[in-house]
């Protein structure tokens, strides 16, 4: 079967007998990204492309009367045009959501979604699948910023966490000590 990479788009042949109806992991020859690829039968049940992201996206969920009920971070693991799969370390049980997130020019960028999953993960965290609701440009404008600001921080949420938690003082550069980050 004939596939494209979802980072650089380079075109490759994989042999379809050795992808799994649950998806197979598979690396670009070209640029290196690792992404998922599903049986040519299964495939076309995606309606949209996912890219492979890391930012960290605080979540708003409401009842249906439009009351916050709670709240949280989550990172997005992949993003597309229909929708975002978010890793949070709890569960969300509202089906109504409000995704912020802030970009590489420190604005905050929101859009509004519905719960359509949520389920563990074998890690303990849980995976949890929203569905974009409303403007069409909204939406396109918040999956840009979002991939740009993944882009501009050198793909790793870790690296850019580590940058804003320690600013000038890094290992390289002694000083203060580096703060810890506390789970609650």
């Amino acid at each position: 079967m004939q596939i494209a990479c979802q980072s650089c788009r380079f075109n490759f042949k994989l042999d379809s007998n050795a992808v799994k109806t649950t998806g197979t992991l598979v690396r670009c020859s070209k640029c290196h990204t690792v992404f998922r690829v599903y049986p040519p039968e299964l495939a076309r049940y995606r309606r949209h492309t996912r890219v492979k992201t890391q930012n960290l996206i605080s979540y708003f969920a409401f009842n249906k009367h439009r009351r916050l009920i709670s709240h949280g971070l989550g990172i997005a693991v992949d993003i597309s045009k229909g929708g975002i799969l978010l890793e949070t370390p709890y569960t969300i049980e509202s089906s109504y959501l409000v995704l912020t997130a802030i970009d590489n020019l420190k604005n905050i960028i929101e859009v509004q979604g519905r719960l359509i999953y949520s389920k563990k993960s074998p890690r303990g965290t849980f995976l949890c699948g929203i569905e974009f609701i409303g403007n069409d440009e909204r939406v396109k404008d918040f999956i840009t910023k979002l991939v740009l600001e993944y882009s501009v921080q050198k793909n790793n949420l870790f690296i850019r966490l580590k940058k804003q938690l320690c600013g000038k003082n890094s290992p390289s550069n002694p000083g203060r000590p580096m703060p810890s980050v506390h789970q609650p």
